[in-house]
């Protein structure tokens, strides 16, 4: 018994180790949890994306040409009129007033054609970013493209369902079982020295079969998580509550024991002293036994019950990625065969409705970059902490002071086989290539924001290009007034040779002016043309290239993947006849164990 005092570091020990597997084991459920969530949104990203290119393809509805048929209409009967204009003589006084309004025009209209500088600040930077490819002259049309490539990011969305719903985080109950902890230490406390040893194994045994129910029960993480960590919280609170005040009581004893055999007298005293030092002991190795029991107890849950739920996690996420590979494949090709994109409407791609789409598709892939990422480092995590806990599990046993032999079948040399799935899982992690994704997203995001920077540019130059010809129109209406005057004045005969010619003369500059001002915004006309052609050339370019980068990168990386849980799955399929194998080898060979 004096020896068994001496015991006590181990006995600390014991829940030391029971206090950092159940940190380790909330860690774990932590973040599954937060596996559960990013693989949530990292779907929805692929959803989010795809309405993002669905709102591009679909900003095809035909401009309003009416107007610029009218303008087109109105030119040409200007032209006609102006160019059979006779000559005559117009009124000074007229003369100057038409002067007045038609520079008071200018002056008014100059908001409608003034140019902001912003946009035009800076190009070359804005378009520093754009991956420019060579096209083919023949291939597939760009939108007819993007809407296979938004079908196959749908059915990517619809096979992670699955897994979400495998994965879906449930709110961990910890206080469930709390009556059958509160009846177990008062079971605990009220255990004599005559207790016997079978008796609390029994006990124990009835104990968990009550909390865990049936085998059959156990269908998520949440549940063994639930149990473990109830009776790992329970054990610590009443090891520090009860456990220290017993080992000081025994210390005490053992002392007072010792000090009485050292004097030679107090027989009577004695005796007491020892029975007491005997049941403070059986109230210490029930404890400590009751620990064993129950941790064999999780052992045998995490081999029968978690194991089997993430065998059945990584056919899942095998399967999704199987598909995520299909699909971003065939989206690579796809992508690939692209050579044209047809714009045949006037304006397209330059209104706020089509600057709006292209910035959401922005945010879009901005998130899709964010969520991927987060799904990556989410998977480590939560792999490491499951790693972390399982390993605390190969600590040796430390050996009390009884002839029971250990039940416990040894395990190989590389730990359970969830041990080595856990390892060869995170292992795999670390070498998977992620990177190229999301610098191929980021990279796609700058060629985006680029294409939204030459929108602004095109529509812009188109605001110019209508603040001209209204202009226009209106210089073209006040000739045409001043016109219709100097025939009347040479009709009724009212001006002079001399004032008719000076009024012929004005009216011929004012037509050189008109003329030099149609000529001005046909030259507006052509760089807007010209902005369309490179907000066309652009997005073909961005689209091309920046969606082969990102499909090419995630079919590799959906290769990759899906060849990790393939192999992990093998693993446990070979080790699982193995492993039973070994198990009723060392049950025969040891005559059966408890």
């Amino acid at each position: 018994m004096g020896c068994a005092a001496s015991k006590s570091d181990e006995e600390d020990d014991v829940v030391s180790l029971c206090r950092e597997r159940k940190r380790l084991l909330k860690s774990a459920v932590e973040r599954r949890q937060a596996l559960a969530d990013a693989h949530s949104r990292y779907n929805h990203s692929l959803h989010a994306v795809a309405a993002a290119i669905r709102i591009i393809r679909k900003q095809e509805g035909i401009p309003e040409l009416e107007e610029d048929m009218q303008r087109e209409r109105r030119e040409k009967e200007v032209a006609n009129i102006v160019a059979t204009t006779a000559a005559a003589a117009v009124d000074d006084d007229e003369e100057k007033n038409s002067d007045n309004d038609v520079e008071e025009q200018e002056g008014s209209g100059g908001d409608d054609i003034k140019i902001v500088g912003e946009d035009n600040v800076g190009q070359e930077e804005h378009n520093e970013g754009l991956s420019m490819i060579d096209n083919p002259i023949n291939g597939r049309e760009l939108l007819d493209a993007l809407n296979d490539i938004e079908d196959h990011l749908v059915r990517a969305y619809g096979s992670g369902l699955d897994v979400s719903r495998m994965v879906e985080a449930k709110k961990i109950n910890l206080q469930s079982g709390s009556e059958e902890v509160k009846e177990y230490n008062k079971r605990i406390h009220a255990i004599t020295w005559h207790r016997t040893t079978s008796y609390q194994s029994s006990y124990c045994k009835s104990f968990l079969a009550s909390s865990s129910k049936s085998s059959s029960t156990w269908t998520d993480l949440s549940l063994l998580v639930s149990f473990v960590v109830v009776y790992l919280t329970s054990f610590c609170h009443s090891h520090f509550q009860e456990g220290d005040k017993t080992r000081k009581t025994y210390e005490q004893k053992c002392s007072k024991l010792r000090s009485v055999d050292a004097m030679g007298d107090g027989l009577h005293f004695s005796d007491k002293t020892k029975a007491e030092v005997k049941d403070l002991y059986t109230r210490i190795l029930v404890t400590i036994r009751s620990a064993e029991s129950i941790s064999k107890k999780i052992e045998k849950l995490r081999d029968e019950e978690l194991q089997p739920q993430l065998v059945e996690l990584l056919h899942g996420l095998m399967r999704n990625w199987k598909i995520m590979l299909e699909s971003h494949d065939t989206q690579f090709r796809t992508i690939a065969e692209v050579g044209s994109f047809t714009c045949p409407t006037y304006g397209k791609f330059c209104n706020d409705s089509h600057r709006l789409a292209t910035l959401q598709l922005e945010v879009e892939i901005h998130t899709w970059r964010a969520c991927f990422v987060e799904y990556v480092t989410a998977q480590k995590s939560y792999i490491d902490a499951l790693y972390g806990w399982l390993t605390k599990f190969l600590a040796p046993e430390i050996e009390f002071h009884s002839s029971r032999r250990s039940s416990a079948p040894p395990f190989c040399a590389n730990g359970p086989s969830l041990l080595v799935i856990c390892h060869d899982w995170l292992s795999s992690l670390e070498k998977l290539p992620d990177r190229a994704i999301t610098n191929s997203l980021k990279s796609f995001g700058k060629d985006i924001r680029a294409l939204w920077h030459q929108q602004g540019q095109e529509q812009e130059q188109k605001r110019k290009v209508d603040g001209f010809a209204k202009e226009l129109d209106r210089r073209i209406l006040a000739f045409q007034r001043t016109e219709n005057r100097v025939l009347e004045s040479k009709l009724t005969g009212q001006s002079s040779d001399i004032d008719a010619r000076d009024r012929l003369q004005y009216l011929a500059e004012r037509k050189d002016q008109l003329d030099m001002f149609r000529k001005r915004l046909d030259s507006e006309k052509e760089k807007h043309h010209n902005s369309m052609q490179e907000t066309q050339r652009i997005i073909l370019n961005a689209f091309q290239a920046g969606f082969s980068s990102i499909f090419e990168s995630l079919a590799e990386f959906a290769k990759a993947y899906s060849k990790m849980y393939g192999d992990l799955v093998t693993y446990s399929e070979n080790t699982k006849m193995s492993d039973e194998k070994s198990c009723n080898s060392f049950y025969i060979e040891n005559g059966g164990y408890l």
